[in-house]
């Protein structure tokens, strides 16, 4: 008895071409996943590449706890208007709630920005908590050098986010010569669900992590 028929060329071929991606990426979630070792941190940016936007994951709603407060990241603005020529200093404007709603715009194709703004957050209360140890760890005549030496570590973390102020504040002001560019980093307490329908409602203080000193304009960084 003759077994059974083979399969024409191009349904094989098919076949091949549509498991190749499920191979990829099974591979991938699985690197992605695994503990650190010297292939995955090899590996780790082509696995990256293939697991953002869509596939990575924040377990941070699950465990250990969900987030207690929304970070608040506000920018000023020193610029010289067009026109007038006159200097002048904006007032501070939250500008990381627009950024966190903006995956929502383009659901098909999410922006990786908010992932940004919460590494700046991030390094913000680390630079911040560190500093402060210094005054209390450390002798008066040692703690000139250590914060000197802290600033040098976080050199490039503070260039990377005078570039990206630049940027927001090119958008937000697009006929202003501006000249300089600071953030402020804050915190806000998210109120528990029950006591969200609370009258009067619950307090919420601004607590503030960390502004930076002002720091100079990078033309031509939004193009």
């Amino acid at each position: 008895m003759d077994g059974p028929p083979a399969l024409p060329w191009r349904v094989r071929l098919f076949v091949t071409a549509a498991l190749l991606p499920v191979a990829l990426f099974t591979v991938a979630c699985l690197l992605y996943n695994a503990p650190a070792s010297p292939v995955q941190a090899r590996l780790a940016r082509p696995v990256n590449d293939v697991m953002a936007p869509y596939f990575s994951q924040d377990w941070e709603l699950f465990a250990p706890t969900p987030g207690t407060s929304n970070d608040l990241l506000y920018l000023e603005v020193t610029m010289r208007r067009a026109g007038s020529g006159t200097t002048v200093q904006t007032k501070p404007l939250e500008i990381e709630g627009a950024i966190d709603r903006t995956p929502r715009d383009r659901r098909w194709n999410p922006t990786k920005l908010p992932g940004v703004v919460l590494a700046f957050q991030e390094n913000a209360a680390d630079y911040a908590r560190q500093f402060s140890q210094i005054d209390e760890n450390y002798p008066a005549d040692e703690r000139a050098a250590q914060k000197k030496a802290l600033l040098k570590r976080y050199t490039p973390t503070f260039q990377e986010l005078q570039r990206f102020l630049s940027v927001r504040a090119a958008s937000l002001y697009p006929d202003a010569k501006i000249i300089a560019v600071r953030g402020t980093f804050k915190q806000q307490p998210i109120v528990p669900f029950s006591q969200r329908y609370e009258r009067p409602a619950p307090r919420q203080p601004v607590t503030g992590i960390l502004k930076t000193a002002w720091m100079a304009y990078v033309p031509g960084v939004a193009n």
